[in-house]
């Protein structure tokens, strides 16, 4: 029922894991593009706390205007030495389904 209502609403949860443990922090609301951006402008804070060595953009079947997006941030925020694209594997995919992204990198 949860995710039922969460479709008819346009609802996107952002998941963190942290010391191993996925957890929902936030939920978005919206054109899946505008959530993408809104998210991961969201994390600058933490971006610019980051090793600088690689960033990933990991997605499960994310158009490539969006992963195009997110790059093109990542770049202008000038961190990373190295920003990398993967996809989700496939219990990500399964569980999260189609236009999950997540930027991932390692904490100082």
């Amino acid at each position: 029922m949860a995710a039922f209502a969460g479709t008819a609403l346009k609802l996107h949860p952002k998941i963190v894991v942290n010391e191993g443990k996925m957890s929902p922090t936030k939920k978005y609301m919206g054109n899946i593009s505008r959530v993408v951006m809104n998210y991961v402008r969201e994390m600058e804070k933490n971006l610019r706390n980051a090793e600088t060595d690689r960033v990933f953009i990991t997605h499960s079947g994310c158009s490539k205007a969006i992963v195009s997006d997110v790059r093109k941030y990542l770049e202008e925020l000038g961190i990373f030495s190295e920003i990398l694209e993967t996809r989700a594997g496939c219990v990500i995919s399964s569980h999260c389904g189609p236009n999950t992204l997540g930027v991932l990198f390692i904490e100082k």
